[in-house]
């Protein structure tokens, strides 16, 4: 049997077949946005050339193409308007809820300075009525004073007690009040931060309510600003998406792709496998439809394989970090091996683990294959690959089976 080291080494290839795949992916990856740029500028292009042509002189235009400008541009205008209401309709509800939060917030303000205005006339009679008390204090304190000098002690002993006794009242007194007084503040201070925190609260639901109506109030200007053009390009584009485009097939002596070098029917008029334009660009109303058509099937084709490499390539991670976890697992069973008096563990890789693990080299040679020249049938072959071999369930079990030989390793020899 092997060793945790012959384990991680194990392991150490699979994270390798990985990155191997990443970098091939990664490198397909480029190629589709390359690609897929071109693409892009192309279609746009195109798609502003029918719009001119349209917008020009219909009368000129097929009449089967009036005919389905005028019935898509019903739908499109309908919608458009509902979008726009919509928009509107959430412009409002943000702004009235702004206005509910503004409103609360000045009876908030209102009610806090009727409630400090009678807190400072709570305290002035307080205060009042301690100077009083310090004034009777003073008189009492003379009058002990005066009946305790020399021998008038002995003589006044107890006309000074019932004196004694109402000045220890008049402090016991003096003391609640400045109390009091105190308790005032305090409270006043503690329903001051209280309002001063719910307020910053408000203030800042306000501000992010009329930021929200404000960018939705500009999104609905841009809109019925650019209506007209809106509506018109929404109406071809719709009209021209679901076209196909006829499909020919190459003959001897067909010119090849300056790029990819492949065959192409003379009908087309860009590359059928990597978009590359092979003539001039026409301007007038067939060639434009008839570009707008191809470039269409493109766009479809290389949507669908930046797609499935994105999503493989989120997959090849994941496994990746999988590896790196379980790895390092195997690490730390080792560093205990080594650093406690236990014999070396014996321990080989689940068959089962191996047999899945080996898919991690196939998926290597798979992204290492050029696709960039067919991203459809990379992504055919992906999501089939992806469906029978690469499911949740054998990755899960690929992990938890190998932990599980490690435990089951562990407990019978240590």
């Amino acid at each position: 049997m092997g060793r945790l080291r012959d384990f991680r080494i194990y392991l150490n290839g699979r994270k390798e077949a990985l990155e191997r795949a990443e970098a091939g992916l990664s490198a397909l990856q480029e190629k589709y946005e390359t690609f897929f740029g071109e693409i892009m500028r192309v279609r746009e292009s195109e798609l502003v050339q029918l719009i001119e042509l349209t917008r020009a002189d219909r009368t000129v235009l097929p009449s089967w193409y009036n005919t389905q400008i005028d019935e898509v541009a019903v739908g499109v205008k309908r919608e458009f308007d509902q979008q726009l209401s919509r928009l509107e309709g959430e412009r409002t509800a943000l702004l009235q809820e702004a206005e509910g939060i503004r409103t609360t917030s000045g009876r908030a303000e209102k009610r806090i300075r009727g409630r400090n205005t009678r807190l400072d006339r709570e305290e002035e009679e307080l205060k009042e009525r301690n100077a009083a008390l310090l004034e009777a204090i003073d008189v009492y304190n003379g009058r002990i004073k005066g009946l305790g000098s020399g021998f008038g002690f002995f003589v006044n002993f107890f006309k000074m007690r019932p004196l004694a006794e109402e000045k220890a009242r008049l402090d016991q007194e003096h003391g609640d009040i400045a109390a009091r007084i105190e308790a005032l503040r305090s409270r006043w201070l503690l329903e001051e931060g209280r309002h001063v925190g719910r307020e910053g609260e408000r203030t800042t639901q306000w501000t992010d309510l009329e930021h929200e109506a404000a960018t939705l109030s500009a999104r609905i200007e841009a809109l019925e600003a650019k209506r007209s053009d809106i509506l018109v390009r929404s109406t071809v584009e719709r009209v021209v998406r679901d076209r196909r485009p006829a499909e020919g097939e190459s003959e001897a002596g067909s010119a090849p792709c300056p790029r990819c070098n492949m065959p192409n029917p003379p009908s087309h008029h860009f590359c059928h496998i990597c978009a590359r334009r092979l003539g001039d660009d026409r301007e007038d109303f067939d060639g434009s439809l008839q570009e707008m058509t191809e470039i269409n099937r493109h766009y479809d084709r290389f949507s669908s394989g930046m797609e499935a490499c994105q999503e493989i390539i989120g997959l090849v991670r994941g496994l990746t970090s999988g590896v790196e976890a379980f790895t390092k697992s195997v690490a730390d069973v080792q560093a205990s091996e080594d650093k406690y008096p236990l014999s070396k563990l014996q321990i080989d890789v689940p068959q089962g683990s191996r047999e899945f693990g080996a898919q991690f080299d196939r998926l290597a040679n798979f992204a290492g294959q050029d696709y960039s020249l067919h991203p459809a049938l990379f992504a055919d072959r992906f999501n089939q690959y992806f469906a029978d071999v690469l499911t949740e369930t054998n990755i899960k079990a690929f992990f938890e089976t190998m932990g599980e030989e490690l435990t089951r390793q562990a407990e019978a020899q240590w």
